[in-house]
């Protein structure tokens, strides 16, 4: 059943707003880490953020959705990557930085080239089981293939 209408427009525009809150969250998070170790939590929670949005665009809209959210994201953490009042930048040339900006594309880019089997509603193979083979009967049985009383000649 294709998906059109007010109803997929109205989805389409909620993953929007999806992406520009993921994007905005996750740009601001990035560059958490924790001190006594130096490990980078921030990227990889706002990576998995990306996924999970990712994969729910996907899977509420499909493509409308995937193309909704990316552009949200991709709005959002341009324009925060920009230059502040100050000067101040979100999202500084460092490696943190680019691994944010690319590798939340692709991971947008890997959630919308998912087989769309993965993301679909309908079953993969059909419940009905199939009629058992007709049995060849041998022998002196009683019964024929029909189930008729008769002989084996």
């Amino acid at each position: 059943m294709k998906k059109t209408g007010p109803r997929m427009l109205g989805r389409a525009l909620l993953c929007v707003l999806l992406g520009l809150v993921v994007g905005a969250v996750g740009t601001v998070m990035h560059r958490v880490v924790v001190t006594d170790h130096l490990l980078p939590v921030g990227i990889v929670v706002a990576l998995l953020a990306v996924l999970a949005g990712g994969v729910l665009a996907r899977a509420w809209t499909g493509w409308a959705g995937v193309i909704g959210y990316a552009v949200g994201w991709v709005v959002a953490v341009q324009v925060l990557a920009s230059k502040g009042p100050g000067g101040d930048l979100l999202v500084p040339n460092q490696t943190v930085g680019l691994v944010w900006v690319y590798g939340g594309m692709a991971v947008i880019a890997i959630v919308a080239f998912l087989p769309w089997s993965w993301f679909s509603e309908q079953p993969l193979r059909s419940g009905v089981a199939s009629a058992p083979a007709p049995q060849i009967v041998t022998g002196s049985s009683r019964r024929t293939p029909t189930g008729q009383i008769g002989t084996d000649a």
